[in-house]
C-alpha cells in the first residue's frame, strides 16, 4: 500500500510540475521557464522551511499547502516586477530583439529570485533547533516516499482542477503564443489571460513542493520533449506533459529506490538527469537544433 501511495504522489506531483512547466513557457514564450529555475519552487521552499521552524504545522494539515502557495506567488511577483522594471528599456528597438530581451530578463530574474529565497532559507535553519534543521533538510532533497493519503488526494484534486481551468482558456492560449498583439487583436484580455495562468501555475507548484518538496527539471525537461515530439496546439501540450511528467517522476523514483543502500531520493534523481539536459539546452538553442 505504501508503495502505491509513492507511485501515486509521484505521478501527481510529476504532473503538477510537468503542467507547470508547460504553461510557463508557453505564457513567457521561453523554453527555458520553468518552476524551479524562475524561483517559484524556492519561494514556496522558503515558506515551508519557516513555518516548520515556527511551528505552525501543528495547527492544520494545510499550513505548508499555503505557506508553499504564498511562497510561491512572492517569487513570482518578485519575477513580474523585475520584468515589468526592464519593460521601458525594452520599448526601443523590432519587436524581435524586445522578445529575447524580456526572455533573458525572466531568467536572470529566475535565477536570482531562486538564490535570494535559498539564502534565507539557509538563515532561517541557522536559527532552527536540531530535530527541525534535520526535518527541513531531509525535505529540502525532493521525495515522496513520506507522502500521506490525504495529502495525496488532496493533491491529486488539485491537479484537476488546475488542468480543467487551463483546459478551459487553452484556445486564447494558442492564440497568445502568436503574440500579445494578435491575441489583443482578435479581442483576448491578455493580463487578465496571464494572471489566471500563472495563478493556476502557482497553486499547482506550491501544492507539488508542499507534497513532496523541491523537485526540479520535470518543467523543463518534459515540456520540451513534448513539445518536439507532440507539437501541435497547448491543450495536447499541456496534457503531453501532465502525462509525461507524471511518468518521469515515477521513473525517478524507481530508480532512486534501485541504487545501492537505502537509495536516493527523487529529487537527486532529477537533479542528476536534469542538470545536463539543462547545460545542453543553453548550449544548443532550440532553432539550431533541426
Amino acid at each position: 500500500m505504501d508503495f502505491l501511495l509513492s507511485i501515486l504522489s509521484a505521478f501527481v506531483v510529476g504532473a503538477l510540475l510537468g503542467t507547470s512547466g508547460c504553461v510557463l513557457q508557453s505564457v513567457l514564450r521561453n523554453p527555458l521557464a520553468e518552476p524551479y529555475i524562475l524561483g517559484l519552487v524556492g519561494g514556496g521552499s522558503l515558506f515551508v522551511a519557516t513555518a516548520i521552524h515556527l511551528g505552525w504545522t501543528a495547527y492544520s494539515a494545510f499550513v505548508l499547502p499555503v505557506a508553499s502557495f504564498c511562497g510561491s506567488c512572492f517569487s513570482l511577483a518578485l519575477v513580474c516586477g523585475v520584468a515589468a522594471l526592464a519593460a521601458p528599456r525594452r520599448s526601443e528597438g523590432s519587436s524581435a530583439a524586445r522578445l529575447r530581451s524580456s526572455g533573458s530578463t525572466v531568467i536572470l530574474a529566475g535565477f536570482v529570485t531562486g538564490s535570494f529565497t535559498c539564502s534565507l532559507q539557509m538563515l532561517v535553519l541557522n536559527y532552527s533547533d536540531p530535530s527541525t534543521m534535520a526535518k527541513v533538510t531531509e525535505w529540502m532533497f525532493g521525495d515522496v516516499r513520506d507522502a500521506r493519503w490525504p495529502s495525496c488526494l488532496c493533491a491529486a484534486v488539485v491537479l484537476a482542477v488546475v488542468l480543467a481551468g487551463l483546459v478551459a482558456v487553452s484556445k486564447r492560449l494558442t492564440v497568445l503564443e502568436l503574440g500579445r498583439d494578435e491575441a489583443e487583436f482578435v479581442g483576448i484580455n491578455t493580463r487578465g489571460l496571464k494572471l489566471i495562468a500563472l495563478g493556476l501555475v502557482s497553486l499547482a507548484t506550491a501544492v507539488a513542493v508542499a507534497l513532496a518538496g523541491p523537485i526540479g527539471f520535470i518543467g523543463l525537461v518534459v515540456p520540451n520533449f513534448v513539445n518536439r515530439f507532440l507539437g501541435g496546439m497547448f491543450r495536447r501540450r499541456l496534457l503531453g506533459s501532465a502525462f509525461f511528467g507524471g511518468l518521469a517522476l515515477i521513473g525517478a523514483d524507481l530508480v532512486g529506490r534501485l541504487l545501492p543502500g537505502n537509495g536516493i531520493s527523487a529529487g537527486v534523481v532529477c537533479a542528476l538527469a536534469g542538470s545536463p539536459f539543462f547545460l545542453w539546452f543553453l548550449a544548443v538553442p532550440p532553432q539550431s537544433r533541426e
